[in-house]
């Protein structure tokens, strides 16, 4: 499974890859446009994870995952952000937008683990897609 990380911050992009990229498979994009078309050539669908943050040119994060959201339903979608606008994140959790939501500047510790709880609830979308299908 890969994790698409999204953000227009080369600073960024290059921290989450030497950090992340270690124990996992992770794809950068520049912005939300060029996660969508990240997203459109992964005909394996190997992504699983999705890490944004919400505020870049083109296209915000929130609206980049509600595209990615109507293409492949199974992704998990991570929200970064340095702007806790309460408002809007909560109805993008209640949209179905967002399925983790993390501050910047991050703790690494913590986003850590909701990387690993993301994988494990990208695991358990695909097994009960799987076992739907069976049925």
């Amino acid at each position: 499974m890969q994790i698409l990380f999204v953000d227009d911050e080369e600073k960024s992009r290059k921290y989450f890859s030497m950090i992340f990229g270690r124990n996992r498979e992770v794809i950068l994009a520049t912005d939300g446009m060029h996660g969508l078309e990240i997203l459109a050539n992964d005909r394996s669908q190997r992504i699983g994870v999705i890490v944004t943050d919400h505020i870049m040119p083109r296209m915000t994060g929130i609206k980049m995952l509600a595209h990615a959201t109507e293409n492949n339903p199974m992704l998990v979608r991570v929200l970064s952000t340095a702007y806790t606008d309460s408002e809007l994140i909560a109805g993008a959790v209640k949209d179905g937008l967002i399925d983790y939501c993390i501050g910047k500047p991050w703790s690494i510790n913590k986003l850590h683990d909701i990387l690993d709880r993301a994988a494990e609830h990208y695991q358990f979308n695909k097994q009960s897609c799987f076992a739907a299908s069976l049925d």
